[in-house]
């Protein structure tokens, strides 16, 4: 007859997998087993979801051993000649209702599953190697007042340390529960009994060494029978292949996080967005890559014990550090998918505003998820959130200048005095900015020297930005000679209002051509006029244009500039031109005898003919008029 065989006819497996054949031993197990499902299947289709009853020490011992005998009945008979996912939930399910019977506080939540599995599996074995008082003598819901009037609260098996005990608090109120002292002690009992025989009928000869020898229902427990012993053999609480399983997986997904590790090094820092989205992925990959090797370490492989438990605690605490460094990915790709937008400049203010955002954004949600996953380890969640408080005041006062940076930061992007682009005076520096970021900004000066300049300190500064003038001013003191008359400054003030007047790039309000006194050497002149451009380099243009027209209307006027030194020197001075003057002096007398003298202003009626009747650039130039500002003019 074939293992398989056997198996289905009830054959019970040896503790190193061989068959234990007690056809007679089986058969009065069987009948009373069958009994007892019989009188379950009758309860779950009458009450389908009823609890299992753990009112009182009897019921919960009654349904740990009922069930922990129905799982062994259902392995023997069902799993194992058929293993499938099917039958691998139906396994579990029934294990699950065993281990309710224990009490798990005391254990941290990640590590609670294959815990208490492997301690349900260890008592159930234990309690079946040692004499169990009749169920009458054993305290029923019936039975809770003791003599002096209070309830039972703690009930332990005779002659042994085995414990259960009333629970308090939480969803479990009022139930008992082997309390965690025995939870803890599980195999410890296990190994003292184990070698004894057992005193109670079960179809599995030990139910703890089939889960320390089997796998999940991916690896059926024939092929594990097929293994020479030494591969069967425990090392250290665990089967020989498992440790073989453990290094393959291993090396399998560190190929994997290596491949994950070279997609990180794509991209580059010209291409913000790529080079995000090449650093996202190994976060991904070992928050992918971890469940996945939970689910073959832990179920496929099986791997009970302490070690089981600790490669899930470490698994959860893995996958939870995976969470917040993909919280904090995840911020810079989310802002650089935003700032690709073409409406938003890779490098302006709005865009260094929604990275800052998106960072601060990323890092509280890797502290949520820290503390979440701290709570899942089993530390508690106030006390992670009050030790956040702590820690971070006192990080705050260590790191006060770059906390202080980040603030100045913040209030830069929120007033935004400068964006990045504009050129800036700030106190004694000049130059264009470059960067802000969160600690610093970048200033690029003029003799191409970059200047890096705490935030903190930046907000602090006078800051005059230029970028944002919307004209520009043009303002110089013409010093004519005193040998210069009257009507010559008059000829010479008159034309120097019509040229302003009449430039097309000049804002007539407030243009203005003014005697201002009589400087050492001269007699001055002030021109001032706003220019209406905001690019610097067409600015300096108009300027030298204006300059120009500024020296043609003095020496239109027969005048000339005086020099502004006290340096004595013989020469010959030609003097003025004496036609020039005459013509200057008969205009002026023209507009006194037609009272059309231009003093103090121009009348609205000159004002009006002589507004924008002026060409720029001169007609005798090459220069072409900016066609955007001519059109914005218009």
């Amino acid at each position: 007859m074939s293992r398989s065989a056997y198996i289905r006819s009830g054959v019970r497996l040896g503790p190193h997998g061989a068959l234990d054949v007690s056809p007679l031993r089986w058969l009065v197990a069987t009948l009373a087993l069958i009994l007892v499902a019989a009188s379950a299947h009758g309860q779950i289709e009458q009450h389908p979801l009823k609890p299992p009853d753990r009112s009182s020490p009897r019921a919960t011992l009654k349904t740990f051993l009922e069930t922990g005998d129905a799982l062994a009945t259902f392995l023997a008979q069902e799993y194992v000649p058929h293993p499938s996912l099917t039958n691998a939930q139906r396994a579990l399910s029934l294990g699950t209702i065993a281990v309710h019977c224990l009490d798990l506080g005391e254990l941290s939540p990640a590590g609670r599953l294959k815990a208490g599995r492997a301690a349900a599996a260890s008592l159930y074995e234990a309690l079946s190697r040692i004499d169990l008082p009749p169920l009458v003598e054993i305290p029923d819901a019936t039975q809770f007042k003791a003599n002096g009037g209070k309830e039972v609260q703690r009930w332990v098996i005779p002659n042994t340390e085995i414990a259960l005990v009333r629970v308090n608090s939480g969803p479990q109120t009022g139930e008992f529960l082997f309390d965690p002292e025995t939870v803890a002690r599980a195999d410890e009992f296990y190994e003292r009994v184990r070698e004894l025989p057992k005193l109670r009928q079960v179809p599995l000869n030990d139910l703890s060494d089939y889960f320390e020898k089997s796998g999940g229902w991916m690896v059926p427990y024939v092929w594990i029978a097929a293994l020479p012993p030494f591969l069967r053999d425990p090392i250290a609480g665990q089967a020989a292949w498992k440790w073989i399983g453990l290094v393959l997986i291993a090396v399998i997904i560190g190929l994997f996080l290596w491949t994950a590790y070279g997609l990180t090094q794509l991209g580059d820092e010209r291409h913000r967005f790529a080079r995000s989205l090449a650093q996202f992925a190994l976060p991904v990959a070992v928050l992918v890559a971890t469940p996945a090797a939970g689910y073959m370490i832990l179920v496929q492989l099986n791997v009970t014990g302490n070690l089981g438990s600790s490669i899930q605690v470490g698994l959860a605490a893995v996958e939870t550090l995976a969470a917040a460094w993909l919280s904090w990915r995840l911020a810079p790709l989310v802002a650089e998918a935003i700032i690709a937008s073409p409406r938003i400049a890779s490098e302006s203010i709005d865009a260094h505003l929604i990275r800052v955002g998106a960072r601060l954004l990323g890092i509280a949600g890797s502290m949520a998820l820290l503390a979440v996953g701290g709570s899942r380890l089993g530390m508690p969640l106030y006390g992670i959130v009050a030790g956040l408080g702590v820690g971070g005041l006192a990080v705050a006062l260590a790191a006060q200048p770059t906390i202080e940076n980040l603030l100045g930061g913040l209030s830069l992007f929120a007033d935004r005095p400068v964006r990045v682009g504009d050129l800036c005076k700030y106190g004694d520096g000049f130059g264009t900015v470059e960067a802000i970021g969160i600690r610093s900004t970048r200033m690029r000066g003029i003799d191409r020297t970059l200047t890096t300049i705490p935030n903190a300190v930046l907000a602090k500064l006078p800051i005059v930005n230029f970028t944002r003038r919307d004209q520009m001013l043009v303002q110089a003191v013409i010093g004519l000679r005193y040998e210069t008359t009257t009507e010559q400054l008059r000829y010479v003030l008159v034309k120097l209002r019509e040229m302003l007047l009449g430039h097309p790039r000049v804002n007539p309000v407030p243009a203005r051509a003014r005697f201002v006194g009589f400087g050492d050497s001269s007699l001055n002149i002030e021109v001032y006029a706003y220019v209406m451009t905001q690019d610097w380099a067409e600015f300096l243009g108009i300027r030298e244009d204006i300059l120009l027209r500024v020296m043609e209307i003095v020496d239109q006027g027969g005048a000339s500039i005086a020099f502004p030194s006290h340096t004595l020197y013989v020469g010959r001075d030609r003097g003025p031109d004496e036609g020039k003057v005459l013509a200057a002096e008969a205009d002026v007398r023209a507009w006194r005898e037609e009272g059309t003298l231009p003093f103090p202003n121009f009348s609205s009626e000159l004002a009006d003919r002589i507004r924008g009747s002026g060409v720029y650039p001169p007609a005798d130039t090459t220069a072409v008029p900016n066609p955007e500002t001519v059109a914005t003019k218009e």
